[in-house]
């Protein structure tokens, strides 16, 4: 299939005329499925070629389409060529039917790719064609803005031959805006510096189009011999039609100036009569091409729009993804540094309670030694009691700030202590406390809970050992069963004891 694929393209370049599309047909479904994206790409553009040499324009222009989509653009190996020369015939096939809007897009296109495959004396020319599309599109400022660039950049990679071809219609342009000198050095350059001759002049209607510029030039310049000579000379050596119309619009013009009005009246009827020919042969060939390939390129635009829609759709929500996934990471954030920033106020806390704790039960044992001393040092005295005072304050404020122990860890940190998890062990059996075990309890939750103490014993009531043991074991969360238990009281009696 490659073998075939090659003399297909081979066929193409010699410019055979391709009337047959059953092989290149198979050779896209073919490759469709087996090829690369440039065999792919190939393969549809030849036999976009074929459909175009049959007269099938809309088979052509879709053809053309497909073989553009196949190109993978993001490789290294991308056949650029190809692909500009996909564009191209494409440009031409939109021009050639009355779509030079269209046309243009194309040609953009095809000079891009020219130019990304460097191919420097290639991608002028489809720049250039841009300007007969401005010039249809009655934009001749445009038009000869475009070719001047064109031929300059042609000039500058070294192809005079195709420089000057361009500047046939840059002359006609230019005589238009009354540049006559201009114009005559773009038209002799043309005509004897590019690539036509007597030969293909002979063989090739469009280039006949030099005869109807020198009448142009010789028209506007007043030299009406001149002028009706290429006129005339236009008129009878060529069979394209528009070539003919404006053949005979420049005769009626030229005997215009002359003031022949028997001329001037059968060269306009010969205008209009050609010119409505070209127009009715245009309609009657390519009216429902030109439709077709309207309406596909109407489509195709609205598709592309609703596929940018599309795709900046998805990059907003893409945007709106992130950014949520931005608030939520902040968030995150956040909420684990408040926390633990909870944590640290926790522990600075409680090592400053621990620490008030300590100091007050150092004050208060060493006030009690001054006190029993026979010699009493009543600075001294005097000071630890204010000291004394001082802790427990504190101790009192740390207590009514922070009323719930689990703000702060430290109902966790007692029920860690050996001997609370020794008394739940022995409850949970239903063992009795020693008297050394409830002492120690008590002076445990004495050092961990004063304020708890302190405000127990500012209630007025006379509480026993019992009593302080019951609210002690009640207030580290102690089953009612495991304080009976400990302390070897029925449950009536802790109820009595509770109310």
């Amino acid at each position: 299939m490659r073998q075939q694929l090659a003399e297909l393209q081979a066929r193409n370049q010699a410019d055979s005329l391709l009337t047959d599309d059953s092989l290149a047909i198979s050779l896209c479904d073919y490759f469709d499925s087996h090829g690369s994206p440039n065999e792919q790409m190939l393969a549809h553009y030849l036999l976009a070629r074929t459909y175009t040499d049959m007269g099938e324009a809309p088979q052509a222009l879709d053809e053309f389409h497909r073989a553009a989509e196949c190109a993978d653009t993001t490789s290294s190996d991308c056949d650029y060529s190809q692909l500009s020369r996909a564009y191209g015939q494409m440009a031409e096939l939109l021009y050639k039917h009355q779509l030079p809007r269209n046309a243009i897009r194309a040609f953009q296109q095809a000079y891009h790719f020219s130019s990304l495959a460097n191919e420097t004396n290639i991608a002028p020319c489809y720049y250039a064609q841009q300007g007969k599309c401005y010039y249809d599109l009655s934009l001749p400022d445009s038009a000869l803005i475009i070719t001047e660039k064109a031929v300059q950049m042609l000039m500058a990679c070294g192809d005079t031959v195709s420089a000057n071809t361009f500047k046939g219609p840059l002359a006609y342009c230019l005589i238009e805006k009354g540049d006559y000198s201009k114009a005559k050095k773009y038209l002799d350059s043309y005509e004897h510096h590019s690539d036509i001759t007597e030969e293909l002049l002979k063989e090739n209607d469009d280039l006949k189009l030099l005869y109807i510029y020198k009448g142009f030039y010789y028209q506007h310049i007043e030299n009406c011999d001149s002028a009706l000579y290429y006129y005339y000379l236009a008129s009878h050596t060529s069979s394209n039609p528009n070539n003919q119309a404006l053949a005979y619009r420049g005769l009626h013009q030229t005997y215009e100036l002359l003031h022949k009005q028997d001329s001037v009246g059968k060269y306009a009827a010969l205008y209009v009569e050609k010119n409505d020919e070209t127009v009715m042969l245009a309609s009657s060939s390519a009216l429902l091409n030109m439709q077709y390939l309207y309406d596909y390129q109407s489509f195709q635009t609205l598709a592309n729009q609703k596929s940018l829609e599309a795709a900046q759709t998805k990059q907003r929500l893409i945007a709106l993804f992130f950014t949520l996934l931005l608030i939520i990471v902040i968030s995150c954030s956040l909420i684990v540094y408040l926390r633990n920033r909870q944590r640290l106020t926790r522990q600075r806390l409680f090592t400053k309670y621990t620490a008030d704790m300590l100091s007050y039960i150092s004050v208060k044992k060493e006030l009690k030694m001054l006190q029993s001393q026979s010699v009493i040092n009543e600075h001294r005295v005097l000071q630890a009691r204010e000291e004394l005072e001082h802790f427990r304050q504190s101790i009192i404020d740390v207590n009514k700030k922070y009323s719930d122990i689990d703000n702060w860890g430290m109902a966790d940190a007692m029920q860690k202590v050996s001997i609370v998890e020794h008394l739940k062990k022995k409850g949970t059996k239903g063992l009795v406390a020693t008297e050394q075990e409830l002492q120690d309890l008590r002076r445990l939750f004495k050092i961990y809970q004063p304020g708890f103490v302190e405000s127990i014993q500012s209630t007025g009531y006379a509480l026993s050992i019992k009593d302080f043991n019951i609210c002690i074991l009640i207030k580290l969360n102690f089953a009612p069963s495991e304080v009976c238990a400990l302390l070897k009281i029925s449950s009536s009696a802790l109820s009595n004891q509770r109310s």
